[in-house]
C-alpha cells in the first residue's frame, strides 16, 4: 500500500504516518503533501473537465471527454493527459499551478548581485543613484569592450568575474530587467513584518552596547516624556496656561509606573531626575488623592535605558547614576520603547479626553472651544494620574501573563527580599541646584524675588549657603553648606517662603504670576499716560469748542438786535382796534425815513377819521399799496 493510500485510508497522526512510511520502505522524495481550495473560474473550469474525464464509464467517453477539455481549455490532448497524471499523483492542487518562472526575470545570480551592490553603492554619502543611472552605466561600461581587462578595473570587479566577461563581450541586461531587478529588491528591503512579540520568559531590549535580558523586577527602568494634550489653567485667575509635559518612569519587567514628573517646563535633565527621585523614593498620598491601594512601587534600578536625546546624556544625570551605582543605557532601535510611548497614548485618548481643554493630537484639528472649557489646574492633573497608576493601571491584568496583575508581577520577585529602601536626603542631588546665597538677618536668604526663612539658618547669618528645590513646589527650599575645598556640603535644613500665602506652588505657576503681574503693571502705566495725553488733548478741544460757540453767540445776538423786529408790519390786521391799527402806523412812520412819509397817502386820510362808516371800515381791511424808490436799498435794510 502506498503511503498516499495509507495517509488516506487511515486515521493516523503525523508522526504514525511518518513511522508507517519508513517501516514500508517507499520512499516519496520530494513530494509535497498539498492542500488547496480555490475558487477562481480558471481552476474551477480544470477541475470540471478533469473531473469529466475521470468520471467517464468507458474508454470512447474518456476519449471524447479529454478531446472536449482540450478544446475548452485552449490546449493540447497531450497536455490534458498529462494534467490527469498529476492529478491522479499528486492531487488535484496542481490544477491550480501555472508558470513557476511567471512574472520573474531570467538573469545568473551573479548579475543581480552587480546590480544590486551597484544601487547600494549609489546610495551612500548623500548620493540618489536612480534606476536609469544603473542601466546608462552598465551600457558605457559594455562600450569599454577589451579595456575592462585593464588592473584598474580588478577592485570593481572583485567577485563578478562573469560579469567583468560578459560586459568584455558587450553583453548586459536590459532596461526592464534592470528595473525589475531593482524594484524587487527595494519591495523586499522595504517588507514591514509585524512582531509578535517577545515571550513570556526571554524578553530582551537591544541597546546600544548589547543585548539586556529582562528576568526580574526593578533591573530595568525605562524613562520617556511627552507633552500631554490638555491645556491647564491657573489656580487662581482661571485663565489658560499653556500644556504640561510629563515625563513617566515604568519597571520593564512588570509594566507598572514606577514615578513621574508634571511641569509646563520643557522636559530636560532637571525633570528626568525629578521623575527619578519620585521614582525610587517610597510615596505617601494624603486623603485628598481619593486612592483606593498604596502605591507601593519602590527601589533603585540596575539600568536606565532612554532614547538618545540630549537630555539623557547630561552631566547631571551622570553624576546621579554614579551616587546610585546604576547603569545608563540607550535604545538601539525606537521600536524598543514601545512600553512606555503606549502609555502616552492611553492617557491621552482614556483620561484626558473626557475632561475640558482636551486639544487632541493634531493641532490643525484641535477643537475650537478648547481654550473656553479648560478647567484643570496642573494640581488637578497631578491627582487625575496618580489615581489612574495607582487604582487602575498598575492593577490592570498583565497582558502576558493570565490572572496575574502588574502590581503582583512586580511584587512576585521581592517574595523573599524586600527593595532597596534609600533616604530622602540622598536623592537631594536630584533636585535643581540654585547658586549660593548670603544668609541675612534672622536667618533669611532672598530667592526668586521671596524672603526664605528658617531658624535652622540663625547660626549661619552672613555665610554662604547653597539651596536646592523642587520645581513642583518652590514654597519649600533645601538649605546645604557651601562646598570648600573639595568637601561636599552638609544639609542643613528646610527653609519656607515667608510671604507665599498658598502652601504649595510650583516654579511655572510661580513665574507664570510674576509675568501676567509685570503685565498688568505695564498696562497700567501706560494707560495712566495715555489718558493723561487724551485729557489735555479733549481739553484743548473742549477750549477751543467753547470759544467757537461764544463767538456763535455774539453773533447771533448782533444778527437779533439788528434784524429781530421786521420792518415789514402787517398795517391792518383782521380783528385789530382802531387803537393797535393806530399804533402800528405810528411804528411804521418812525422806521422809515424822511422820503418815504409820502409813499402812503391813504393811510393818512383813513386814521385821522375818528368814526370810520362801514364801507371805509371794509377798505381799510385791505392791505396798502407802497411804493419803494429803490428795492435794493430796502432789502438790504430789511433782511
Amino acid at each position: 500500500m502506498s503511503t498516499r493510500s495509507l495517509s488516506q485510508g487511515t486515521n493516523l497522526s503525523d508522526h504514525e504516518e511518518v513511522v508507517a512510511t519508513e517501516q514500508s520502505g517507499e520512499q516519496v522524495e520530494g513530494k509535497p503533501y498539498l492542500l488547496f481550495n480555490d475558487d477562481s473560474p480558471e481552476f474551477q473550469q480544470k477541475a470540471d473537465v478533469i473531473d469529466a474525464i475521470l468520471q467517464a464509464p468507458d474508454k470512447n467517453a474518456r476519449r471524447d471527454a479529454i478531446a472536449d477539455a482540450a478544446k475548452a481549455l485552449g490546449k493540447s490532448t497531450r497536455t490534458i493527459k498529462r494534467m490527469i497524471e498529476k492529478v491522479e499523483q499528486v492531487g488535484v492542487a496542481t490544477l491550480a499551478v501555472g508558470r513557476k518562472d511567471k512574472g520573474q526575470y531570467r538573469i545568473s545570480k551573479y548579475w543581480h548581485d552587480f546590480i544590486v551592490s551597484l544601487h547600494e553603492w549609489g546610495h551612500k554619502e548623500g548620493s540618489r543613484i536612480n534606476h536609469n543611472q544603473i542601466f546608462g552605466y552598465l551600457k558605457a561600461l559594455a562600450s569599454k569592450g577589451e579595456e575592462l581587462k585593464d588592473k584598474k578595473y580588478n577592485e570593481k570587479f572583485k567577485g563578478y568575474s562573469q560579469v567583468r566577461q560578459d560586459l568584455i563581450a558587450g553583453k548586459h541586461p536590459s532596461h526592464v530587467t534592470v528595473y525589475k531587478i531593482i524594484n524587487c529588491y527595494l519591495e523586499e528591503k522595504n517588507k514591514k513584518v509585524r512582531h509578535p512579540g517577545s515571550p513570556i520568559e526571554g524578553q530582551i531590549i537591544q541597546t546600544t552596547e548589547g543585548i539586556l535580558e529582562i528576568t526580574h523586577s526593578n533591573q530595568i527602568w525605562q524613562i520617556d516624556h511627552t507633552k500631554l494634550d490638555i491645556l491647564l489653567i491657573d489656580e487662581v485667575d482661571k485663565q489658560v496656561i499653556g500644556r504640561s509635559y510629563i515625563t513617566l518612569v515604568m519597571d520593564s519587567y512588570s509594566g507598572c509606573v514606577t514615578g513621574f514628573h508634571l511641569g509646563f517646563d520643557a522636559a530636560g535633565s532637571h525633570e528626568v531626575s525629578l521623575a527619578l527621585r519620585h521614582a525610587i523614593l517610597p510615596k505617601h498620598y494624603g486623603t485628598e488623592y481619593e486612592l483606593q491601594e498604596a502605591w507601593d512601587i519602590c527601589g533603585i534600578p540596575e539600568y536606565m535605558v532612554t532614547d538618545r536625546a540630549k537630555e539623557f546624556k547630561s552631566e547631571h544625570l551622570k553624576q546621579i547614576s554614579l551616587q546610585l551605582d546604576f547603569k545608563r543605557r540607550l535604545r538601539a532601535f525606537p521600536q524598543a520603547g514601545g512600553l512606555i510611548e503606549s502609555i502616552f497614548d492611553k492617557i491621552n485618548k482614556e483620561i484626558l479626553s473626557l475632561y475640558g481643554g482636551y486639544t487632541g493630537s493634531s493641532v490643525e484639528e484641535r477643537p475650537p472651544e478648547a481654550e473656553r472649557t479648560a478647567c484643570l489646574t496642573l494640581d488637578d492633573l497631578e491627582k487625575i494620574l496618580v489615581r489612574y497608576f495607582v487604582d487602575h493601571y498598575n492593577r490592570h491584568d498583565y497582558p502576558r501573563i493570565k490572572n496575574q496583575k502588574r502590581i503582583e508581577r512586580w511584587k512576585s520577585i521581592f517574595l523573599l527580599e524586600e527593595p532597596e529602601l534609600i533616604d530622602e536626603r540622598e536623592l537631594d542631588i536630584c533636585l535643581m541646584k540654585v547658586a549660593i546665597r548670603n544668609v541675612e538677618k534672622y536667618g533669611s536668604v532672598n530667592f526668586l524675588g521671596w524672603v526664605y526663612q528658617g531658624d535652622c539658618l540663625l547660626n549661619y547669618e552672613g555665610k554662604q549657603v547653597s539651596l536646592r528645590y523642587d520645581k513642583r513646589n518652590i514654597t519649600t527650599v533645601l538649605a546645604y553648606t557651601r562646598p570648600i575645598n573639595g568637601e561636599p556640603g552638609e544639609f542643613i535644613g528646610i527653609i519656607q517662603a515667608r510671604d507665599c500665602e498658598r502652601e504649595k506652588m510650583s516654579l511655572a505657576e510661580f513665574n507664570y504670576i510674576k509675568k501676567k503681574l509685570r503685565d498688568e503693571g505695564k498696562q497700567v502705566d501706560n494707560s495712566s499716560i495715555l489718558n493723561e495725553r487724551l485729557s489735555v488733548f479733549e481739553d484743548v478741544e473742549t477750549t477751543r469748542k467753547g470759544r467757537r460757540r461764544e463767538r456763535r453767540k455774539k453773533a447771533q445776538q448782533k444778527h437779533e438786535v439788528k434784524t429781530n423786529k421786521s420792518k415789514i408790519a402787517e398795517l391792518f390786521p383782521e380783528n385789530a382796534t382802531l387803537q393797535e391799527i393806530t399804533t402800528s402806523q405810528e411804528n411804521l412812520t418812525s422806521t422809515f425815513d424822511a422820503g418815504s412819509e409820502n409813499a402812503v397817502n391813504s393811510i393818512d386820510k383813513q386814521v385821522t377819521q375818528n368814526k370810520p362808516d362801514p364801507n371805509q371800515t371794509a377798505k381799510a381791511k385791505r392791505r396798502p399799496r407802497v411804493s419803494v424808490k429803490d428795492w435794493n436799498q430796502f432789502m438790504r435794510d430789511n433782511w
